[in-house]
């Protein structure tokens, strides 16, 4: 049945309820009430190039498009709460084994909820844009390929301003998939969670203060996620199983804490990028097992920073941390881990700096510039090599190695220094 329709409800009074079915090519469906507690209902089967529209203007607008076999159908949603913005809109869109569908729900008011579920669908691009308190965006793929969402949950830039969003991104075998998710103001939570695919992108960012943000990877290959953060912010990113994949955490504010967190185990040639700048407090972990060809980078620019490099079961990795600022710590530890290397830098006062590794062909090198700095250095192993530079006043310096072939080198300058060098 080929159907164009242009359907207008208003339910001023309490409840508008209104169904739009189709199975056509370029044809058209407009669905618009007024009212409160109104519903609207679309669904399209082996549709082609149609184009439907929702339009809902009242307090607990619902709407629903079902959109199955077809392709190049777009799709817009609109609600708006009215002047009270108490509402708790809803807009669901299931699309399975759609191609080339494009699709825009757009809501303001407050504890909106927005549902995208797409299955075996390629080509699509869906986007859902935010604002009010409480807002809630969740997407779905499973077997899909080359989808693009965009969430927008005020940003101040195209939605307002919007408090407590939540966006919720779930990927399941699927490949080439994109995923954008912007927060604006406070209290965001941002989850993306990519299982089973490769080649897939995702990216959070989240302007404000007190926002989260995690992203899982499970058995993925080549994909490029970043989490980018203001003010009191907690980035958290947990990777196993995969290959290739490039994870970026980038954390600034004026003075508010930064709080970032990489695991990663079983996998290999994984590249990760932590960047920390801000007055006070900034933290750092990465915590890698049984991995191979990693490359890890922290940078902390602030005061009272703490930075963490864990490596166990692995080789050739490398790890490096730099610091520039006051009160800084680092902790890097490599066991177990073949033809790797260590390098760690820090620049101002009260740093401490500590590397341990166990293998063989290690290299570990430490450099510190500032007052009151310490550095310590392990190795036990073969072909191992320690270098240990400071610079300034009651430094003090430390190797250890245990095995065949080391050598270590301790360059001090200033006063009150001390090196002891450890080798069996």
């Amino acid at each position: 049945m080929k159907v164009k329709a242009i359907i207008i409800a208003m339910g001023l009074a309490a409840l508008a309820s209104t169904s739009a079915y189709a199975a056509s090519i370029g044809e058209g469906a407009i669905v618009e009430q007024y009212g409160n507690s109104n519903t609207a209902n679309v669904m399209q089967t082996a549709s082609s190039y149609d184009r439907v529209k929702v339009q809902q203007n009242g307090d607990g607008s619902t709407a629903t498009v079902t959109s199955s076999y077809g392709g190049g159908n777009v799709t817009d949603i609109l609600q708006n709460a009215g002047g009270t913005g108490a509402s708790k809109l809803s807009a669901t869109l299931t699309q399975q084994q759609a191609i080339g569908e494009k699709t825009t729900i757009t809501q303001t008011g407050t504890n909106s909820t927005a549902s995208v579920t797409q299955t075996a669908s390629s080509f699509d691009k869906d986007t859902v844009t935010q604002s009010g308190k409480n807002d809630s965006a969740t997407i779905n793929r499973t077997g899909s390929s080359w989808n693009t969402v965009n969430i927008d949950q005020g940003t101040g830039k195209t939605a307002g301003v919007s408090n407590g969003a939540t966006a919720t991104v779930t990927q399941t075998t699927t490949v080439g998939n994109r995923v954008d998710i912007l927060q604006g103001n406070e209290n965001g939570i941002a989850t993306v969670t990519q299982t089973n695919g490769g080649n897939n992108a995702a990216r959070i960012e989240q302007r404000g203060d007190h926002n989260d943000g995690k992203i899982e990877q499970i058995s993925e290959i080549g994909d490029n996620v970043s989490i980018k953060q203001a003010d009191f912010a907690r980035a958290q990113v947990h990777s196993e199983n995969g290959s290739g994949n490039v994870t970026t955490i980038d954390q600034s504010g004026a003075g508010a804490p930064h709080y970032a967190q990489v695991t990663q185990g079983n996998a290999t040639n994984e590249t990760t990028t932590i960047l920390q700048s801000g007055s006070a407090y900034n933290t750092a972990y990465v915590d890698q097992y049984r991995e191979a060809n990693d490359r890890t980078y922290i940078v902390q620019a602030g005061d009272r920073n703490t930075a963490a490099v864990h490596q166990t079961d692995g080789g050739s990795n490398v790890a490096v941390a730099v610091q520039a600022g006051s009160n800084n710590k680092m902790d890097l530890t490599q066991q177990g881990a073949v033809e790797s290397t260590l390098l760690a830098g820090q620049g101002g006062t009260f740093n401490e700096a500590k590397g341990k590794q166990s293998g063989s062909h290690e290299e570990l090198a430490l450099a510190q510039v500032g007052y009151l700095n310490s550095a310590d250095a392990t190795q036990a192993g073969a072909y191992n090599t320690a270098s240990i530079v400071q610079v300034g006043s009651a430094n003090y310096g430390y190797v250890n190695q245990a095995g065949i072939g080391n050598a270590a080198a301790i360059t001090q300058g200033g006063s009150l220094n001390k090196a002891v060098v450890v080798q069996k």
